[in-house]
């Protein structure tokens, strides 16, 4: 067999992640060489050359700090429930979401004791959330079955996002945040996701019509379609910078928050130490409350421009950065 067919199995097998066969040649893949995994999975996803010598952009001067800058904080605070720590030390505990509970496994919760209304997430990964809007209704077998296959997923691992690999992976449940005054706009609050470039807000991306599982509510609600618009830090709408993909709606349907000044102020705590992070923050009923910090904000999706996103990595220099000892430690 040439080299060339052996290169075009080699793609085949690893080109479809949900493959069982895929995902064990991955797994291997990223552990032997994962910065030539890293450039793999970044060529796949943007269809260009990763370049670690010279990056220019916001999506290459992630990969560079994934790789090469001190991470040690990341893994801490990217766990959904140990950065709780991290806002009460900013002196900001008064935003976080009210906690009902932490277990390691889904047997161990105790659903007696929880209230009618309630979300079940893990801590580690994307996406996997269970609003409970009616615990009468909750299938609670059927429940413990997705939590437990959420705490075996490796989450990280194939997206090259290694400081999620290291989380202790909870069950967390929480206070359900509701916000009626804009039913009419989305199915779910607002989620304000400040994109915040050296301990500054710099762009913000409101999400709305978040497709969660929901329990014990209209199943319409996980029909719907998930939609962004982008603004900049005094609520100007930006569409200008926003893909056709995700640029769904007419921005001025989601009100200006009222309390914009002070979710900025939030960010610029919670945001100081990094050169890259996005805060996520929501408005619900007259108050700002704790979403969650990330470092590899889109995850490789593209919510922006090329420009703009050539734009937001001009303002990083990596040459301040301070770097780690080893790699991936």
């Amino acid at each position: 067999m040439g080299q060339k067919s052996k290169t075009h199995i080699v793609k085949r097998i690893l080109g479809n992640q949900y493959a069982p066969v895929s995902r064990y040649v991955r797994t291997i893949y990223v552990l032997l060489f994962p910065i030539s995994y890293g450039k793999f999975v970044f060529k796949k996803i943007v269809n260009r050359r990763l370049n670690l010598r010279d990056p220019k952009d916001f999506f290459e001067k992630i990969q560079w700090l994934k790789i090469y800058s001190d991470t040690s904080l990341w893994t801490p605070l990217a766990d959904k429930y140990k950065v709780r720590d991290y806002v009460t030390h900013c002196g900001l505990e008064h935003i976080l979401v009210r906690l009902y509970g932490v277990w390691e496994r889904a047997e161990d919760i105790d659903f007696s004791g929880l209230p009618d209304k309630f979300v079940l997430k893990t801590n580690h990964g994307f996406g996997k959330v269970i609003l409970v809007e009616d615990k009468s209704k909750l299938d609670i077998g059927k429940t413990r079955f997705y939590l437990n296959q959420w705490l075996a997923e490796k989450y990280g691992l194939l997206s090259f996002e290694p400081h999620y690999l290291n989380i202790e992976r909870r069950i967390i449940a929480e206070e359900i945040l509701q916000d009626k005054s804009i039913a009419d706009i989305s199915v779910s609050v607002v989620d304000y996701k400040f994109h915040c470039l050296n301990g500054e807000p710099d762009i913000i991306l409101a999400m709305y019509n978040r497709q969660n599982m929901i329990n014990g509510s209209d199943s319409e609600k996980e029909k719907s379609e998930i939609k962004a618009c982008a603004f900049d830090t005094d609520w100007n709408p930006r569409p200008d910078v926003m893909t056709d993909r995700f640029c769904h709606d007419q921005p001025e349907r989601i009100p200006r928050p009222s309390h914009l000044d002070e979710m900025k102020r939030i960010c610029r705590i919670l945001s100081k130490p990094f050169a890259i992070v996005r805060v996520d923050l929501y408005e619900v009923n007259g108050k700002v409350y704790f979403g969650e910090l990330t470092f590899t904000p889109g995850g490789g999706m593209g919510f922006f421009t090329a420009d703009q996103y050539l734009r937001m990595g001009n303002k990083v220099d990596l040459s301040k950065i301070k770097k780690r000892r080893h790699l991936f430690t």
